[in-house]
């Protein structure tokens, strides 16, 4: 493996375990075995190599809810994609993802206001599904956060060990029911 992967996982690593704040390119060079040098060849700074390693994570949500949303039709069923899109993302690399979930505050300067977000994408799928009226009337943007947030406190609970080992879809039947609770909720 080059070294800008190696920096790239040795990174996701040392900010899991310390957050962004906490990390130092000293204990990101360490654990990836390469000089503090290395880090700069690639970035400025600590934090764009964070900031690049957040929108990834947060590019790949996106896609996938957009991709599993799409392909599907009625409530239950975007249900079912947006939890299956979530824990497809955790599964597929449970660091990333997780950086991703508990260093989120860090980066909410740096969103890209496209409409590509993951909350963004939920709030339009509620709020066509409330227009088409397969949904009761509310606020949009309560009831993403609300929905979204079943998964999220799930991944949050697993990522703070409370959860065991499982993989986060090995909850998906459960949290596909609480969020579709959530959506028809009044």
């Amino acid at each position: 493996m080059s070294a800008k992967p190696r920096i790239e996982r040795a990174a996701l690593e040392v900010f899991a375990a310390h957050g962004v704040d906490g990390a130092t390119t000293k204990l990101i060079a360490a654990r990836a075995e390469v000089s503090e040098g290395a880090i700069y060849r690639h970035w400025k700074s600590k934090d764009e190599l964070a900031i690049g390693l957040f929108m990834a994570a947060h590019k790949r949500l996106s896609d996938l809810i957009e991709a599993e949303a799409g392909a599907v039709h009625g409530v239950a069923a975007k249900a079912a994609a947006l939890v299956k899109a979530y824990c497809t993302a955790a599964d597929e690399d449970w660091t990333l993802f997780s950086f991703h979930l508990l260093q989120l505050h860090h980066f909410l300067p740096y969103y890209q206001d496209d409409g590509r977000d993951p909350v963004t994408l939920v709030e339009m799928i509620i709020k066509y599904a409330m227009m088409k009226m397969e949904l009761p009337p509310g606020d949009p943007r309560v009831v993403a956060a609300m929905a979204i947030g079943v998964i999220t406190q799930t991944a949050q609970n697993k990522a703070y060990g409370r959860l065991g080992d499982d993989a986060l879809s090995a909850h998906a039947p459960l949290m596909t029911a609480a969020v579709l609770a959530v959506l028809k909720a009044r």
